[in-house]
């Protein structure tokens, strides 16, 4: 697994998840962390890391779940960042999905984008140019 830090060009660094991405992350952004984080995880410690990574005035966007996320109220005003859940469905329909994929009745459309392109991606969702998903490839 690769987290992308991305700017206005997209990707400039990938950093491996390796143990050590929450210092990889504060060491390429000087100290401050990612102003945006997405954690497809969400469990096995990657919401630590995730928040850890996060710098203040930043946004932490949570789609994966299986654990809590533990933050002091004090941390979260001090630093005043943000935790966004995105909810894609339930256990259930996961499994439910799964069941249907291993059976070859799943057919996504799907758009692949580098990483590097994940601007262009944003802003071709944004107008409606991707029909249903836009992937990042590293």
């Amino acid at each position: 697994m690769a987290l992308g830090l991305a700017k206005e060009s997209g990707a400039d660094h990938l950093v491996k998840a390796d143990g050590n991405e929450v210092e990889a992350v504060m060491q390429l952004t000087k100290g401050f962390g990612a102003e945006a984080v997405i954690d497809f995880v969400g469990e096995r410690g990657s919401t630590k890391k995730g928040l850890a990574m996060t710098r203040s005035l930043g946004n932490y966007y949570i789609v994966g779940y299986g654990e809590d996320i533990q933050i002091s109220a004090l941390d979260m005003v001090t630093t005043e960042r943000n935790i966004i859940g995105n909810l894609v469905g339930t256990w259930a329909d996961l499994n439910e999905l799964m069941s249907l994929a291993d059976r070859g009745l799943v057919h996504l459309a799907t758009v692949e984008y580098a990483l590097k392109d994940a601007n262009q991606a944003l802003q071709d969702l944004n107008a409606g140019k991707v029909k249903g998903r836009a992937i990042l490839v590293p």
